[in-house]
């Protein structure tokens, strides 16, 4: 996967988890428009937080963690979660159950 769509798709989970029904597997067209969506919300330019976190350098980096961003919830913040491949695919998978009680 590449960094660029790694980002996206953590866009994508950053917004949609609060809406599991928009997560349809195989739909590349609805990805990518829910992509454009979540972008306004989510940049991955450093310190240029919006509605959600930065996701510059978001790989290696523990959960909630982005100074810069005061907006996490406290699951988020106490999960001591790092983000790799491995954890950003759980968390688009399901964001709730990998991380109960986020937001």
């Amino acid at each position: 996967m590449t960094r660029f769509y790694a980002m996206a798709f953590a866009a994508f989970g950053l917004i949609a988890f609060s809406v599991p029904a928009w997560a349809q597997i195989g739909d590349a067209t609805r990805g990518e428009r829910m992509y454009r969506a979540c972008i306004a919300a989510i940049r991955s330019s450093p310190n240029r937080n919006m509605t959600g976190p930065s996701l510059a350098e978001v790989w290696n980096r523990k959960a909630g963690s982005l100074a810069s961003f005061p907006r996490y919830s406290p699951a988020l913040k106490s999960a001591g979660i790092i983000w790799n491949d491995d954890t950003l695919d759980e968390w688009i998978k399901d964001p709730q159950h990998f991380i109960p009680g986020t937001r």
